[in-house]
């Protein structure tokens, strides 16, 4: 089965797996002291040492994190644009890369 992968729909299913798998990363690492806390509370633990400075340093890398996979999809919606606006450039070999596999 030959496919475009230089389509409006082929870019939303890639973006679909791509946040599926970052968002779940994402939201541990902007949530991780308080998720800590929880887990300790339930066993009655404490967790002493981590606060909300901790908590800023886990942000600014969930953070970091995000702005590369937004980024990346910037720079994935720009080719996909292009080839859709110049397809006599798409190479010929390049219509399904999974087949060759």
């Amino acid at each position: 089965m030959v496919t475009n992968k230089y389509t409006w729909k082929a870019f939303g299913a890639r973006q679909l797996k791509v946040y599926a798998q970052v968002m779940p990363f994402f939201l541990l690492m902007w949530n991780g002291i308080e998720i800590g806390d929880a887990i300790y509370g339930y066993f009655g633990w404490v967790s002493e040492g981590y606060g909300p400075p901790q908590q800023r340093w886990y942000r600014i890398l969930a953070s970091g994190f995000l702005f590369i996979t937004v980024l990346s999809t910037f720079i994935d919606a720009l080719s996909t644009w292009h080839y859709l606006k110049n397809p006599h450039e798409i190479p010929d070999n390049d219509a399904d890369d999974d087949e060759s596999k």
